[in-house]
C-alpha cells in the first residue's frame, strides 16, 4: 500500500501520521525531531517550535524548498526584533515508522 494512501487512512481512523524531520545546519550541529501532524498541518512551524520555542519560525531562503534560517521573534509585539538562531539551515520532511516496543519482560530477560 503507498505510504500517501496509508496516511491518509491513518488521518480518517483519528490516528496522525508520524513524521521525521532533521535541521542540519551548514558547517554546524543537526537536530532530528519527530511530531505527529495531520497531513495539512504547518509540519516546518511544529518541528521549529517543538525545537526551539514558541517564539521561533521557519524563513526559507528564496528560490530554495530545502534551505532556510530559524528566527526567535523578541521585544514588544507591536515592533518585534528578530533574531537568527541558526545560520543556513537544511531541512528534511520525511514519513517515520514507529519504533516497535519491545516488551519490558524482554529487555530483563537478554
Amino acid at each position: 500500500m503507498p505510504r500517501a494512501l496509508q496516511y491518509e487512512q491513518q488521518e480518517e481512523a483519528g490516528i496522525m501520521p508520524l513524521y521525521r524531520v532533521v535541521f542540519e545546519e551548514q558547517g554546524g550541529s543537526r537536530v532530528v525531531c519527530r511530531i505527529r501532524a495531520a497531513l495539512d498541518a504547518n509540519h516546518m512551524t511544529l518541528a521549529v517550535q517543538k525545537i526551539w520555542g514558541a517564539a521561533c519560525y521557519w524563513s526559507w531562503v528564496p528560490g530554495s524548498d530545502t534551505e532556510g534560517r530559524v528566527y526567535e521573534r523578541l521585544g514588544d509585539p507591536d515592533a518585534p526584533e528578530d533574531r537568527a538562531r541558526t545560520g543556513p539551515t537544511t531541512v528534511e520532511i520525511a514519513p517515520a515508522q514507529r519504533r516497535p516496543r519491545v516488551p519490558y519482560s524482554v529487555i530483563r530477560e537478554t
